[in-house]
């Protein structure tokens, strides 16, 4: 049996998601659901046959491409540190997901779970077992991404990194310097 510290990251990357899950699903509930605010069943063809299809798959496309590279990345990284290569280690901290593309994926997301929200569910449990699924792979797409994209504060590799390596400066918090002994 894995100790509660190697299963703890795995947790800890689940715990986002899930919250995330259960707010999107009780916001359509409450929201949506008890005050009937929906498109209407003539509308929400133009929902489940255009809209959502057409984000989710641009969002699959876009989100497929970065998490190719953030495991291409992760690789490196990884390498980087069992090789004992700081230098190596040191690159590859400064490449990362562009902010830009962070917005792109975050809004198609909300696009996309919104958009599941105004369909029309007879079933409260279907509507909250769609808004809560969706919502939830998606929360678990980032969270992964963007743990994988950053080796200093992600859950997957960061007890593996030597600590002086991790006082190197954080391309995500700017320049600062580097503490050193007797000044």
């Amino acid at each position: 049996m894995r100790s509660f510290s190697k299963v703890r990251p795995y947790l800890s990357i689940l715990l986002y998601p899930s919250v995330a899950s259960l707010l999107a699903a009780g916001l359509w509930y409450f929201l949506f659901f008890r005050r009937g605010f929906d498109v209407g069943k003539s509308d929400e063809t133009a929902l489940t046959n255009t809209l959502i299809p057409v984000l989710a798959a641009f969002h699959s496309i876009l989100a497929a491409a970065v998490l190719s590279k953030v495991w291409e990345e992760f690789k490196s990284i990884r390498r980087c540190v069992q090789n004992k290569d700081e230098a190596g280690f040191a690159r590859c901290l400064q490449d990362r997901i562009p902010p830009a593309i962070h917005l792109l994926l975050a809004v198609m997301s909300i696009l996309i779970v919104v958009g599941t929200m105004l369909v029309h569910y007879d079933n409260s449990w279907a509507g909250i077992l769609v808004v809560g699924a969706i919502a939830f792979v998606l929360a678990l797409y980032w969270q992964v991404a963007t743990n994988l994209d950053n080796p200093l504060h992600g859950a997957w590799y960061v007890n593996e990194i030597p600590s002086e390596w991790r006082a190197q400066p954080n391309p995500d918090e700017g320049p600062r310097s580097r503490h050193v002994e007797g000044q």
